[in-house]
């Protein structure tokens, strides 16, 4: 079902500035503005400013495990899917992302206030960890393989914040040259 455009405006502007700002740092007349509507509009679409970010959160949950499974190769061995998933996480990155993870800074400033923006932050991370340990099944790689993977992807993440995308995207890219998983390690 396609949404109206004026809700889109209300999450599209609404992502754009908690990814830029903070959560509680953003007032519901600064979305208002930002896109352009009538406080009834919002309302309309939504309860409160904390149903607009569990909506947020579950269409970027989805847009970017969607934009994972599109880009990763799993047809020809596991370090050319890992680097797959390397290149596809950088390149999200580098497009949505460069600001760090918005699900974590939802979890760090809702938790203890509201357990389902908490458990949509949390669930995100375990499903991406899901979806990577599945994946790894097909080339018979140890489950372990998976976290480790996960903990640099988002190691990567964090990194953006504090330095220059070229350099995280270099270091990304020395470390896909350094990592190679022999076949033993996939028994």
């Amino acid at each position: 079902m396609k949404q109206s455009l004026k809700k889109e405006a209300i999450l599209n502007s609404a992502e754009t500035l908690f990814y830029q700002h903070g959560f509680h740092a953003v007032g519901v007349k600064s979305i208002l503005d930002h896109a352009g509507v009538a406080p009834m509009t919002m309302y309309y679409h939504f309860k409160s400013k904390e149903e607009v970010i569990k909506e947020i959160l579950m269409q970027r949950d989805e847009r970017y495990l969607q934009v994972i499974e599109d880009t990763i190769n799993k047809e020809e061995g596991i370090n050319l899917y890992i680097e797959s998933l390397f290149k596809a996480h950088m390149n999200w990155i580098e497009t949505k992302g460069s600001n760090g993870c918005l699900f974590l800074r939802a979890k760090q400033e809702y938790e203890g206030v509201n357990d389902e923006i908490t458990a949509l932050s949390k669930a995100h991370k375990q499903s991406f960890l899901n979806k990577i340990e599945n994946d790894l099944e097909l080339f018979h790689a140890p489950k372990s393989l998976g976290m480790q993977i996960t903990i640099t992807l988002e190691g990567l993440t964090a990194m953006i914040q504090i330095t220059e995308l070229n350099k995280v995207k270099e270091a990304a890219a020395e470390l896909m040259k350094n990592l190679h998983v022999s076949n033993d390690e996939t028994k």
